[in-house]
């Protein structure tokens, strides 16, 4: 049987013990770039959304209440083992990510999260209900004319 529970992130973990965790996760926050974008509001704004998940390894979330844009692609600092090779001279940004607010501990737990064109037009059909005409199920093009 496999254990589905989200693992607990221990009190203060030593350097063993995190490069531990990072080898079961697989090094997941090594393995991609989110970037915050503007909270989409309108028809037009999810369009841009359907277009980034229209792109191979591009998927969008919502975590308490902020957007991003996720680009899938690992660091190439990232060694086998998912230990970072430059650790000591590593980012700013990978210094100030604390350890266990990571997807390893985090998983499951977005608010909103779209990976291909379908998952956001099904989302923009929960969300723009009145944008579907009849019961075709197409996405009207945003700004068109209702017929």
């Amino acid at each position: 049987m496999n254990d589905t529970r989200i693992p607990v992130p221990p009190e203060n973990p030593d350097a063993e013990e995190i490069l531990a965790t990072c080898q079961r996760c697989g090094g997941k926050c090594c393995s991609y770039v989110a970037l915050e974008i503007d909270a989409p509001a309108t028809r037009a704004d999810f369009e841009n959304i359907r277009w980034y998940c229209a792109h191979k390894d591009v998927w969008v979330f919502k975590d308490d209440g902020d957007w991003y844009v996720v680009f899938d692609s690992p660091c190439k600092e990232l060694a086998e083992d998912f230990s970072c090779r430059i650790h000591t001279e590593r980012p700013q940004v990978c210094r100030e990510h604390p350890f266990g607010e990571c997807d390893y501990f985090l998983r499951g737990r977005f608010d909103v999260e779209l990976r291909t064109r379908e998952e956001v037009e099904a989302y923009i059909r929960r969300r723009f209900p009145r944008s579907f005409r009849g019961s075709e199920g197409k996405v009207r093009a945003a700004g068109t004319a209702r017929g």
